[in-house]
């Protein structure tokens, strides 16, 4: 029992996060304090500098890890960019239904289900994550297409990068580029 209320618990707190609790989602977040505080969440995710302590760097952002790991040309990071935006705006169903589901596990292990309704839950949970994780190679293979051969050797790298771009869970993630 003590083992499936830390499952819930941990559940609770990366789905309270991924929707935004903490920061990194489409209306900024907390940011960081650096040393004295200087820094404070800002619209879209960007940190706006307060004034004290010590500025923070920002770092690439997805996309430009990808693109400067492909070593994308100027033409094929637009092209690049305007298939990622399409692929996010069909991943946002998507996201609804991972989402949904991971409720159904947390609500399946804290109400004391049988294991049966646990594994049901968890099945459907896979499922739709196995749907997100698809339409990432789905997106990743328009890209992949865009590349010259001395790109190409680089994909692996690139396809690391790419894992969970549509998620909304996890800081950077989703709906940052």
């Amino acid at each position: 029992m003590f083992g499936r209320l830390t499952v819930a618990a941990a559940l609770f707190s990366t789905l309270a996060l991924a929707q935004g609790g903490m920061g990194g989602g489409q209306m900024g977040g907390m940011g960081g304090t650096g040393m004295g505080g200087g820094q404070r969440g800002g619209q879209n995710g960007q940190m706006q500098d307060m004034g004290g302590g010590m500025p923070r760097t920002q770092r690439a952002s997805r996309f430009d890890q990808i693109a400067d790991k492909l070593k994308l040309n100027k033409d094929q990071k637009q092209q690049a960019q305007t298939i990622i935006d399409a692929g996010r705006e069909e991943a946002a169903p998507l996201r609804e239904s991972v989402a949904k589901a991971r409720l159904g596990v947390a609500d399946a292990l804290i109400n004391g289900k049988g294991d049966d309704e646990v594994k049901k839950a968890q099945d459907a949970y896979s499922a739709e994550v196995a749907k997100l994780t698809g339409l990432e190679a789905k997106t990743f293979a328009k890209i992949y297409a865009l590349l010259k051969p001395n790109q190409q050797s680089k994909a692996t790298q690139a396809w690391e990068l790419m894992a969970d771009i549509f998620s909304a869970g996890g800081r950077g993630r989703g709906q940052r580029n």
